[in-house]
């Protein structure tokens, strides 16, 4: 039979972590050889070795003789005529070998799945690193050993790790970021993440960052072109904004959040692209059209909505936007042409999907959102699962000219009032889109 090298069941169901407790001793067979021989038996024995991560397969005499060593094997073995031929020519001596194994050799996951109850289903060791914090999201039946299992993975994670943290249900209704409580180590929240040649630093307790989404700042700032205008509507600390002005883009970058605003305006300095972004904290609803009337030849080349859970509720600021704060021509006071030659952004919004086919779901959930039935020039990406059945998508497309200049206010109002002068509910709006 294979050695059992588990820990030991007494662990079971621990609720205050014991190092001590882990201590197990185990007895495997040996051969006592002459040094000199261990070459030839390692190579000839190979299959029949102890053979385990961390664990060595030649020890030194537990007697201190200097000139002999112990080849250890993994299980009492027949060997067959030429092996036993070899072991006589080695003058080899069958022995039995006490292995000592405490806490440190075994694994988090090892750990836990000794400590934790054996109906508690799959073991959590999984964590997002948020630079020196290990961001855990523990289900509820693990909650009450959450201080055990917080103390495991940092001490197998030190010394990148030094603090644990945990996710709490809630989130900030207005700065959309997560709850957190500490489960072990130094209580400091203040991380400094190094992404694609950036610096982002920040306080992880009060911003949102999610790590696992580097592959889509990349993806997203590599579309852009130098010299290329950006407005980040929900720009958080920088993921964007930053690498995109490091590649040569002009980018407006706004975040609600004075947390995080001040983190971005600090980060820009650091990463040396002060000059190239601009940082503003106010409401998303406000910001193009506040810098659009601010200067009337401002024109976008990109909008990033990166708000999966509400960006969607804010497309309706596009509507009747050019509108309202259209460039005039030179010589031409009354703006005619206007819409046929103003520069209309490419708007990059993320939003969740639940649906069986999320791609043509997105696509409904914007089109209903901006009043349009089809939405041209318009590419879905499927950017990560967040959960079962819950896909984090993104929406790329041209802004519409019947949107942008929509003659009623933005706001979603104008969409409301043509739909209740020809006597179409809201409802009924959004099915004859899905429809289509």
């Amino acid at each position: 039979m294979p050695l059992d090298l588990r820990p030991p069941e007494s662990v079971r169901e621990m609720k205050q972590l014991d190092h001590s407790a882990f201590q197990r001793k185990i007895g495997v067979p040996g051969l006592k050889v002459d040094a000199k021989h261990c070459s030839v038996l390692l190579k000839q024995l190979n299959k029949c070795l102890l053979n385990q991560p961390k664990l060595k397969n030649i020890v030194a005499d537990p007697g201190g003789d200097l000139k002999k060593k112990i080849v250890l094997l993994n299980t009492e073995v027949l060997l067959n005529e030429e092996q036993e031929e070899l072991l006589k020519s080695c003058n080899c001596e069958r022995v039995r070998y006490e292995l000592s194994l405490g806490y440190d050799y075994w694994s988090s996951d090892q750990i836990l799945r000794a400590v934790l109850p054996v109906d508690i289903g799959e073991v959590t060791t999984a964590f997002e690193s948020v630079g020196h914090i290990a961001h855990m999201n523990l289900r509820e039946c693990q909650l009450s050993y959450k201080k055990l299992i917080g103390q495991v993975i940092l001490d197998k994670n030190l010394p990148q790790i030094k603090t644990v943290v945990n996710k709490v249900n809630s989130i900030d209704e207005t700065y959309r970021f997560f709850q957190m409580e500490l489960l072990a180590g130094e209580d400091d929240m203040v991380a400094t993440v190094k992404e694609r040649g950036c610096s982002f630093t920040f306080d992880f307790s009060k911003v949102y960052w999610n790590s696992r989404l580097q592959n889509e700042h990349k993806r997203l700032v590599d579309i852009f072109q130098k010299d290329e205008v950006i407005c980040d509507m929900f720009a958080g600390v920088g993921p964007f904004a930053i690498p995109a002005a490091k590649k040569g883009c002009v980018v407006y970058a706004n975040d609600l959040n004075p947390k995080s605003f001040a983190a971005l305006v600090k980060n820009c300095q650091v990463n040396r692209v002060e000059k190239y972004v601009h940082c503003f904290n106010m409401d998303a609803r406000e910001i193009l059209k506040h810098l659009l009337q601010k200067d009337r030849r401002l024109c976008f080349d990109h909008v990033i909505m990166n708000l999966p859970a509400t960006a969607v509720e804010f497309l309706d600021v596009f509507r009747g936007l050019y509108r309202i704060v259209k460039p005039l021509e030179v010589g031409d006071e009354t703006g005619t042409g206007v819409e046929s030659t103003t520069k209309l952004p490419r708007v990059h919004c993320y939003c969740f999907s639940k649906a069986e086919d999320p791609v043509l779901d997105t696509k409904l959930q914007v089109s209903s959102r901006l009043g349009v039935v089809e939405l041209e020039h318009c590419e879905v990406h499927n950017v990560r699962s967040v959960a079962p059945k819950k896909m984090m998508m993104c929406v790329s497309f041209r802004l519409p000219q019947e949107v942008a200049f929509d003659e009623h206010d933005c706001g979603g109002s104008a969409r409301k009032r043509d739909q209740s002068e020809e006597g179409v509910t809201s409802d009924e709006f959004t099915k004859r889109a899905k429809v289509v």
